[in-house]
């Protein structure tokens, strides 16, 4: 990873307890607990995250307990897991990744409103295996 302004990484092995907010990059290999906002979210394999993510791009290899919002795109790796209600315009979710929550569509600034129509609200238990 080189050296970019904004970005932030905790290492495997690091314990943070409390909100981390920022503009820019952050990766998580270690544990946090509490609320993470970022422009972008990588949770690295060994990485795990107790409390609610916002971000516009999430990438999760490790493990998300509590609400996830993506505005853009969501990824959810094979080794990824996710416990809470998630938020996303875009998700994908690799074959033995792991969602266990309600899933509900951000509709895009684009997308004509039709007040008639409710959200999409997914109540979901998803696990793939290999």
């Amino acid at each position: 990873m080189e050296d970019k302004e904004g970005c932030v990484l905790i290492g495997k092995g690091v314990s943070i307890t409390g909100n981390i907010t920022l503009s820019g990059t952050i990766h998580i290999y270690g544990d946090v607990n509490g609320e993470v906002v970022a422009q972008e979210i990588h949770v690295g394999d060994t990485g795990k995250i107790n409390g609610d993510i916002k971000s516009e791009v999430a990438d999760i290899r490790g493990e998300v307990m509590n609400a996830v919002e993506v505005r853009k795109a969501l990824m959810i790796r094979s080794t990824g897991k996710v416990a809470g209600k998630v938020l996303y315009q875009s998700i994908e979710i690799e074959n033995g990744g792991i969602v266990d929550g309600q899933l509900e569509k951000i509709s895009s600034k684009n997308e004509p409103k039709n007040e008639h129509v409710a959200a999409e609200k997914i109540p979901v238990k998803v696990e793939s295996k290999k």
